[in-house]
């Protein structure tokens, strides 16, 4: 695939921090693609490394104290390397992060912080058609009363209001690509899915290409084209959304679609991976998840397994599938999605 097709790749991504206890092993080697203007879902744990890849991706990682090795990190054919190319990316991509205060300067009226992005993205143009121009951003977000938002400091706004601020920032860049790294986490539920829903619509509307983090997996399996799900920094599977979230094969996978919520399906106890993720100071030689997986075979405790393709679109990396082997998980994962009864987990 030409990069020309790509609004984002890397490429053996490796990130590490020297903490007192040794080295903290975050990301020890993930590659990904993102194609012009596709949406893009990175799901997983809390801490499996999910926000160090956008941050890489955006140019934005602090090395150190981050120790960040790579082949190839590559925004819409532009390369993350040395300070000019640090800019030029940086300049190509736009980012949502969790929460929003961290991205506004609280001493600054909302007025003043867009205006500053569109002097750097469109110079030369008067105060006049800077104003229209942030108000027509604030209106694309459904953000009431905008006159009223570009005169008031962040404080004075809502989570909401200042999540739309944000977005609506985001999409005054005139880039290819959004990161979009959970930003619906500190709203209500009542405002969740409305950001989510414009989102959806200004990405598919601006043909934007879009990598979005969330735990929330019903937006992820209602925005997204394609998915990665990440375990203990490393990507264990890759497919369309539809086949991932229909047909998961991991065992890591299938136990995340298991804890979910099913709407109108009464359980006593929602399922629970068990065990936890291994401690990135020490990680294991074998595979990172073997220690809480209750499917294992002869093989799990060997190398960490290679990835294996079940289709043209669908990779898992697990040795159930390893040297082409493809035993039928049918009944497996019928079990781990229903929540069966005889072993404890969710019931009916």
């Amino acid at each position: 695939m030409e990069n020309k097709d790509l609004a984002l790749k890397i490429q053996n991504l490796s990130v590490k921090y020297k903490v007192y206890e040794g080295v903290l092993e975050v990301i020890p080697g993930l590659s990904l693609h993102v194609n012009q203007a596709e949406r893009v879902g990175l799901i997983g744990e809390a801490g499996c490394g999910k926000t160090t890849v956008l941050k890489s991706a955006a140019a934005v990682l602090q090395s150190p104290p981050a120790i960040v090795h790579k082949d190839a990190i590559e925004v819409c054919g532009l390369s993350v390397d040395g300070k000019k190319g640090v800019r030029s990316v940086r300049r190509n991509v736009s980012m949502i992060f969790q929460d929003p205060s961290s991205s506004l300067n609280p001493t600054l009226k909302i007025s003043t912080q867009m205006t500053d992005i569109l002097k750097s993205q469109f110079p030369g143009k008067g105060k006049a058609e800077y104003r229209q121009m942030m108000l027509d951003a604030l209106d694309s977000v459904s953000m009431p009363a905008p006159e009223r938002v570009l005169g008031s400091y962040p404080v004075q706004l809502s989570g909401g209001m200042r999540q739309r601020v944000c977005i609506a920032m985001a999409l005054m860049k005139d880039t290819e690509l959004m990161l979009a790294d959970e930003p619906t986490t500190a709203l209500d539920v009542t405002i969740e899915e409305q950001i989510l829903d414009l989102l959806d619509k200004l990405v598919r509307e601006k043909k934007k290409s879009l990598v979005l983090v969330s735990h929330a997996l019903g937006a992820i399996r209602k925005i997204t084209d394609r998915v990665y799900v990440m375990y203990a920094g490393n990507v264990v599977e890759v497919g369309k959304t539809k086949e991932v979230f229909e047909r998961p094969r991991h065992p890591y996978t299938i136990g995340l679609m298991a804890s979910k919520p099913v709407v109108g399906k009464q359980v006593d106890k929602l399922y629970a991976i068990p065990g936890k993720v291994p401690n990135p100071i020490n990680m294991p030689d074998y595979c990172y998840f073997k220690d809480r997986c209750e499917m294992c075979v002869e093989g799990c405790s060997g190398d960490y397994p290679g990835e294996v393709s079940l289709s043209p679109t669908h990779k898992v990396s697990c040795y159930r599938y390893y040297d082409g082997k493809r035993p039928d998980l049918e009944e497996i994962v019928e079990e781990e999605m229903s929540g069966g009864a005889d072993n404890g987990k969710a019931g009916e």
